[in-house]
């Protein structure tokens, strides 16, 4: 990816942002961007490639449900009823990860996938998947209360990567337990065994 390529994408994503979401979303996704950033300077991952994904991340957010069956459709995206009946909370990611490919034509395969997994993880992150997912949740904007607070796990994602995704999949588990009926995404369950594990070995 070229300055220009990487300039033009920025472009055209900040005019589409400002055009289909919120004033509080757009701050978010401004906040995860530079959130991501800053994360990525700290472990050595390309800073514009985590710019972008964080800024991209929410892209699909303000969606509605047709538009959303329609991208499903289009991209033959692999959605479970679950996830459908509970609406765009789980879904935005995937199908934002395909819109980013096509309309904002971002070809970076883990580009694509630090979207596609940024609210359930998955086991193996990369560097890059593993930054947005947890600037996501630690973006200054955030306020919510946590099972670990905000402020401990903003300090832990500067000092241990790894152990910071443990702990947000800890908070994202157990809030999912207590909300949405007791649903956990089965993605969301092998994210948090597999981080679980990870940080008992090591």
């Amino acid at each position: 990816m070229i300055m220009k390529e990487y300039s033009e994408i920025i472009i055209c994503a900040d005019e589409f942002m400002h055009q289909n979401l919120s004033p509080h979303r757009a701050l978010h996704i401004q906040g995860v961007a530079i959130e991501s950033r800053r994360l990525a300077v700290r472990y050595g991952v390309d800073p514009r490639k985590a710019y972008l994904a964080g800024y991209l991340h929410d892209c699909a957010k303000g969606f509605t449900r047709d538009e959303n069956i329609r991208y499903i459709t289009k991209y033959d995206i692999d959605i479970s009823e679950e996830e459908l009946s509970i609406g765009n909370a789980l879904i935005h990611s995937k199908v934002g990860a395909y819109f980013a490919r096509e309309y904002f034509e971002v070809v970076d395969e883990d580009i694509f996938n630090a979207i596609y997994y940024h609210t359930v993880g998955r086991p193996g992150m990369s560097d890059l998947e593993k930054i947005v997912y947890v600037a996501d949740f630690i973006e200054p904007q955030r306020d919510q209360k946590s099972m670990v607070p905000l402020n401990v796990l903003r300090e832990l994602s500067y000092m241990d990567l790894n152990r910071a995704v443990c702990e947000v999949t800890r908070c994202c588990y157990y809030y999912l337990k207590d909300n949405n009926s007791g649903f956990v995404s089965p993605d969301t369950k092998k994210t948090y065994d597999y981080y679980i594990q990870y940080h008992t070995e090591n």
